[in-house]
């Protein structure tokens, strides 16, 4: 896990500064002025940029804010497709429509309107880095194969974010795509038209169900069910059942988005407070599809000590389910800021930021709703860190959460 004590400065950490009118030139300077030695290589080419990262890995890619929007979008697709490992980030970026920032929210890592805050980014990108090799760790990559090769991401996944990013995408599009797997289709049909999403008639078509719940979200849903056919539930296990850690997901996510509205946050961390609500828990269906005696002992321990479940999971298995489900979804490149909603959780405090982010969201509605396993000194949900929330400065919304919680709590309890 990551530390909670700010550790030294780490050494030989190499960045390239895509910035084509030379505006931060005294970047590195600033930098050194910090008692950081990093190699900061300045850049005023995306194609050099791009072709250095062919070559050799470095650790962080900056793009300054005089890079036009259509370059910054594609430098960032094709560094990701590149090096998905290295940290990408937007210095002073001026992002003024909701599709642009959230379309650049999922392609960075962190986008830093104030450039001239040398320490404070610095900071980031020592946390992230040490988010990202927690999360690549080849001991955890094992856990998810278990000697078998690596899951790729869902095709399916990869057309609806590929259509989802276009410029000309549209409702029929987007159904098409949906529409190739007719399993699929019946199984987001069927999760749209049940309680646990509220809508307020009954959905016949994808085309309507696109329309009803937006693009993004039915991406969502389409990633969730592949995940549960990747790792479906073992013959033997009887102790909870996949479907319902599924539908309690889609209540957690809708709540994350209700918190995020409340909050005044912006489109993108909606979306990907969504996501990672629906995603949150991937890793418990990974670890009990994988090696369900090991999860029997997981749920037995944290009976008998009376301990969080992310603890017994780390202490049976050496791994707990936010890690697991995070580098599953890192693996498929899922937006940075939903890995780490998912990563963190079940212990936010751990987390480096002090804003509102989706951890925030999928946070407090993990801990509200109510645990689709529980026994009588256990649950198998986040417990609420009151401590987090006060220090990312939310404590006073708490209560009006808990409020718009009331209603999910409610829909988990009568089912």
């Amino acid at each position: 896990m990551v530390s909670e004590k700010r550790e030294p400065p780490e050494k030989n950490i190499s960045i390239m500064l895509l910035d084509p009118h030379g505006e931060y030139l005294n970047w590195s300077k600033l930098l050194k002025q910090t008692g950081r030695e990093w190699e900061i290589f300045c850049i005023d080419d995306p194609d050099t940029l791009i072709s250095r990262l062919e070559i050799r890995h470095y650790d962080a890619i900056m793009l300054s804010s005089s890079v036009k929007d259509y370059i910054e979008l594609s430098v960032l697709r094709r560094a990701q497709k590149i090096r998905p490992e290295t940290l990408r980030f937007q210095l002073g970026a001026k992002l003024e429509f909701p599709k642009e920032m959230a379309l650049t929210l999922e392609l960075t890592h962190r986008i830093f309107p104030t450039p001239s805050a040398t320490e404070e980014i610095a900071q980031t990108i020592e946390y992230l880095l040490k988010v990202t090799r927690l999360i690549n760790r080849p001991a955890l990559k094992r856990y998810i194969s278990q000697q078998q090769k690596l899951p790729a991401v869902p095709q399916i996944y990869q057309d609806l974010t590929q259509e989802l990013n276009s410029d000309s995408t549209d409702a029929r599009k987007i159904s098409a795509i949906i529409e190739r797997d007719p399993t699929l289709s019946a199984k987001v049909i069927q999760l749209v038209n049940s309680s646990f999403f509220g809508l307020p008639r009954q959905i016949s078509h994808i085309t309507e169900a696109v329309s009803m719940i937006g693009t993004r979200m039915l991406s969502g849903l389409a990633l969730s069910n592949q995940i549960t056919s990747t790792y479906p539930p073992h013959k033997n296990w009887k102790y909870f059942s996949f479907e319902k850690i599924n539908k309690r997901s889609l209540l957690v996510a809708r709540l994350a988005r209700d918190i995020c509205k409340d909050a005044g946050a912006d489109k993108g961390i909606t979306e990907q407070a969504f996501l990672a609500g629906l995603l949150h828990d991937v890793g418990i269906l990974v670890m009990v599809s994988q090696d369900p005696a090991s999860y029997l002992k997981v749920l037995q321990y944290a009976v008998k000590e009376e301990k969080l479940l992310h603890v017994a999971e780390k202490k049976i298995t050496g791994v707990y389910h936010g890690e697991v489900g995070a580098a599953l979804m890192a693996l498929w490149n899922i937006p940075t800021l939903t890995v780490e909603a998912i990563l963190f959780h079940p212990i936010p405090q751990l987390s480096e930021d002090n804003s509102f982010q989706p951890l925030t969201a999928v946070h407090v509605a993990d801990a509200l709703i109510p645990a689709a396993w529980h026994s009588k000194n256990t649950k198998m949900n986040s417990q609420l860190s009151e401590a987090y929330i006060e220090r990312i400065g939310h404590i006073g919304d708490l209560h009006r959460w808990k409020l718009i919680a009331y209603d999910y709590k409610l829909l988990m309890q009568s089912n």
